[in-house]
């Protein structure tokens, strides 16, 4: 299978060529790839054997082995089975009705298209070996424009390598076929010769007959030595090849697995929680999974050939001769190993445990096996266990110690289950998806709960050869809570984990202090994954600013020299927030992420997000009247604020900032474009500067009419509008002086009008507010007044 392993490494034209060639002889390359090894298997003697009884012979095993592929397929109820039993049912009548009558064709066939994948792999070879004539192996040559196709590379010169060592076997076998031979005749005429079996004295004289014996001797002995000599050499060279194998596989092992892998496990610490994310990262499985298969195939084909050679090597060897033997015994040691690890490290967890995990609730995570595939074929895959680990655990693992008992840290529900063939992603794997912790341990000490890491092991065992193999893998860092509102907190533990541990640490060490500009890029990066789209510069001299605590000191600091410490990040209060940073910044994530129509202003680019109250006022004083800002309430959680600019009674410009926007009220409320719409002195929207119809007309659902601010015709009570649920009452909003009453907005609250509002007071008249969305219930008696008397009242600081 090797010659098909190295076919499946070409590229460009020499791909093309190779299809073409299967096509043009009308041969289903399916075929080709499922009978692979048996196909290959005949090639050795089809151009010595192609006479018309070997032709019946190879057609009539080909056909029996599609055969039985349709009869294992039919037992398999899936689509991708389906569509396979049916695609060989009609290869076997194409195969009758062209080869039935004609199986000599067949041979021509494959002897044809077989020498043209081995004269395309060679040339491949050649060209590589061109490319980087320093080494054997391509390693980190200039030439070379990715750590992908330097990959590629290696496999296919692995490949043919090994084609090489298994022409060298085939050519020690026939060199002991020879040898035989000769050996039957020099019996033969030993025993026809009797005179013949000692060396003849020189001074001696003999018969011409006998002299003739002595001759024909002579020549049998040198045909004997010169095929031990010559299967001696070729001996130590299928050695060295066996040697440049073992280099090459320790080369694609690193690259493989200590960068491609290590790499993508380390990118799930970024993509933890985000669904969609997540999903495309498995996508990127599938080029590993292939470089792994292809160093499986290796290492198992190279000890499939040491443990042949081992079994005749080291025959006839004359004096001084150096025994291969050794060389071959560790050899076939370093391929165990390279297996063993092979085996170890392609066990992953591919979709990881949530990292936040709430005690008798419900988690998820998937385990598979890179080689599980290949593996199916000569080993038995059992149960995949998964235990709960402390930090201490984990530690003792990481330096080689098995942890003695699994169940002292806690106990995990429905964790066990058997790895399963899945045909979609041609991986061995398991979906444990009714995992619940029904206990852990307890924080000890001046532990949070929060604070407390844990790991979730997951192991199985492969039997190879009667080999054992345990693998194992561990999760990323986990934190278990028992009431939803840990979460924030838990969740900074997290991230400050995720993103500033140390990729070598042992146990979960993580720095007490992180340089700002790292927190940034943890910010944003956050922030891009679970909104679509990250932060601007100024959001984060914002957050800077917020984190730091002094906005006018930080005009001059410079803040790639700046540090943040642990405590500053997750326990200590922001004045502003009247909450610890971390938790007020999770507040709005969570906000931004449960909702879709916010995340897609946000990613148009029509929220401002993190900015300061002055800072908003600056920007809309310099803008037209009737524009607006969306920006994130520093002193309401998980509030938006919208403030505008309008004209007073005087002719000046004032900024009006509105009670902000909570997530109570944007539960009970249709859309933030709708309420938008509604208020007709909102007219353009900062900072794109153009008019909310524009910007927010794909986020509404209401008639055109009610998009310019017209009454609504669709649906209406008592001849009002009724853009909001029939059951919200309206407030009539003055943002002017004005008297008249067209210069009214109207917005639905979603509370019941209070008591102290009830109507004798006409409000077109009378009010003059600004609290647009007020919860009147949440509002100072005093506020309440002051809004009926008709005061102009500036909303309360802690409100923006």
């Amino acid at each position: 299978m090797a010659l098909w392993a190295a076919s499946q490494s070409l590229r460009g034209p020499a791909l093309q060529q190779m299809l073409q060639t299967y096509e043009m002889h009308q041969f289903h390359i399916e075929i080709r790839c499922i009978f692979a090894n048996w196909i290959e298997n005949q090639f050795w003697n089809l151009g010595q054997n192609r006479d018309e009884l070997n032709a019946v012979r190879v057609r009539d095993e080909l056909l029996n082995l599609m055969r039985q592929q349709t009869q294992q397929l039919e037992q398999i109820s899936t689509q991708d089975a389906l569509l396979q039993w049916s695609r060989m049912t009609k290869y076997i009548e194409d195969f009758k009705n062209r080869f039935q009558q004609n199986p000599t064709k067949l041979l021509d066939i494959l002897l044809e298209c077989l020498e043209t994948e081995r004269r395309l792999c060679q040339e491949a070879t050649i060209t590589l070996k061109g490319n980087d004539e320093s080494s054997d192996w391509s390693n980190g040559n200039n030439n070379i424009s990715s750590a992908a196709e330097d990959i590629r590379k290696i496999c296919s010169q692995l490949h043919m390598i090994t084609i090489d060592a298994e022409n060298d076997w085939k050519n020690i076998q026939q060199l002991g076929e020879n040898l035989n031979i000769l050996y039957h005749h020099w019996n033969k005429f030993l025993h026809e010769h009797p005179e013949c079996r000692y060396q003849p004295v020189s001074s001696s004289k003999f018969p011409s007959n006998q002299i003739a014996a002595f001759k024909q001797r002579q020549k049998l002995y040198n045909d004997i030595l010169e095929i031990v000599k010559h299967r001696k050499d070729t001996e130590m060279g299928i050695a060295e090849k066996f040697a440049k194998i073992l280099e090459g596989i320790k080369l694609l092992h690193s690259k493989v697995l200590d960068n491609q892998l290590f790499e993508w496990k380390q990118r799930q610490k970024t993509l933890s929680g985000v669904e969609n994310l997540m999903n495309t990262h498995c996508e990127e499985l599938k080029q590993i999974q292939l470089w792994c298969e292809s160093s499986l195939d290796t290492i198992w084909q190279t000890k499939i050939l040491v443990e042949q050679l081992l079994a005749v090597c080291d025959k006839n060897l004359l004096p001084n001769d150096q025994a291969v033997k050794p060389t071959l015994d560790i050899i076939f040691q370093e391929l165990e190993n390279l297996l063993s690890e092979l085996v170890n490290k392609a066990f992953i967890i591919m979709k990881q445990p949530p990292q936040i995990i709430k005690v008798d609730t419900k988690f998820a995570a998937s385990v598979c096996s890179l080689i599980g595939t290949k593996l199916n074929a000569f080993s038995q895959l059992t149960d995949v266990n998964a235990y709960i680990l402390s930090e201490s655990q984990v530690r003792s693992l990481r330096n080689g110690n098995f942890p003695p008992d699994l169940g002292a840290s806690g106990k995990i529900l429905n964790s066990c289950k058997p790895m399963q063939f899945d045909s979609q992603t041609r991986m061995w794997k398991v979906d444990l998806t009714n995992m619940k912790i029904g206990r852990r341990a307890t924080a000890k000490g001046d532990e949070m709960v929060t604070e407390l890491k844990f790991a979730i092991l997951f192991t199985s065992e492969f039997t190879i050869q009667a080999k054992k193999i345990v693998v194992r893998d561990v999760s990323l860092p986990t934190v278990v809570i028992v009431n939803t509102n840990q979460t924030a907190n838990a969740m900074g533990t997290i991230v400050w984990d995720n993103y500033f541990s140390s990729p070598n640490r042992e146990g979960f060490e993580v720095p007490k202090e992180v340089k700002w500009q790292n927190i940034a890029h943890m910010l944003n990066t956050e922030f891009f994954h679970r909104v679509g789209s990250g932060l601007s510069e100024e959001n984060l001299q914002f957050l800077a600013s917020k984190l730091i605590g002094d906005s006018y000191l930080l005009k001059t600091m410079d803040l790639s020299c700046t540090s943040i410490t642990w405590q500053k990040f997750i326990k200590v209060p922001v004045l502003e927030f009247s909450q610890p940073f971390w938790k007020w910044f999770y507040t709005v994530l969570d906000l931004m992420q449960s909702n879709s129509e916010l995340k897609a202003i946000w990613c148009e680019g029509l929220f401002v997000g993190f900015i300061a109250k002055e800072r908003a006022k600056e920007i809309l004083l310099e803008c037209e009247p009737g524009t607006f800002l969306l920006r994130f309430s520093s002193g309401k959680p998980k509030a938006i604020s919208i403030c505008f600019t309008r004209v007073d009674r005087s002719g000046q410009k004032v900024v009006e900032f509105p009670e902000p926007l909570d997530e109570k009220k944007f539960t009970l409320m249709k859309t933030l474009s709708e309420c938008l719409f509604d208020i007709q002195q909102f007219i353009y929207v900062y900072p794109k500067g153009i008019s909310k119809e524009d910007a927010f007309r794909s986020h509404y659902s209401g008639s055109s009419n009610q998009m310019k601010g017209g009454p609504d015709t669709t649906a209406s009570e008592g001849g009002k509008s009724s853009i909001y649920d029939k059951s919200k009452l309206k407030f009539k909003l003055f943002l002017d002086d004005s008297t008249e009453p067209e210069a009214s907005s109207t917005c639905s609250t979603p509370l019941p009008t209070p008591q102290a509002l009830t109507p004798s007071v006409d409000p077109e008249y009378e009010m003059v507010g600004i609290n647009v969305y007020s919860d009147m219930q949440d509002v100072s008696e005093d506020f309440v007044q002051h809004l009926l008397q008709g005061s102009a009242v500036d909303e309360p600081d802690n409100f923006c």
